[in-house]
């Protein structure tokens, strides 16, 4: 519902009402959806980390990050793939900050 809505607003179209819109033209309307939508709101709320940022939040705005968080907290959980995953990036991260500051000897 919050794509139909977002693209509704955005492109003035009701993807529900375009009888032949192809998939590729669906996904390009999608992608392209600005974080004045109501889907790009909800995303901007779960992605967001600045510390003040998160100060002035609504309650409902900061009801809605903490369902993504434990959403996301219960996949980890149960999908061992996702905890792979995670466990991954952070090592690419530590090989990045090492190779952007180089690995500093102990003294």
């Amino acid at each position: 519902m919050l794509i139909e809505q977002s693209i509704a607003k955005q492109y003035g179209v009701i993807p529900s009402k375009q009888g032949d819109l192809k998939y590729a033209d669906w996904a390009k309307m999608v992608s392209g959806l600005m974080e004045d939508t109501p889907l790009g709101r909800i995303v901007q709320i779960r992605a967001e980390t600045d510390r003040d940022a998160l100060k002035r939040l609504s309650p409902d705005q900061k009801r809605i990050r903490r369902e993504w968080q434990q959403f996301r907290a219960n996949q980890m959980r149960r999908d061992p793939t996702s905890r792979e995953a995670w466990k991954d990036q952070l090592k690419a991260l530590e090989r990045m900050f090492a190779s952007a500051f180089g690995k500093r000897g102990g003294g």
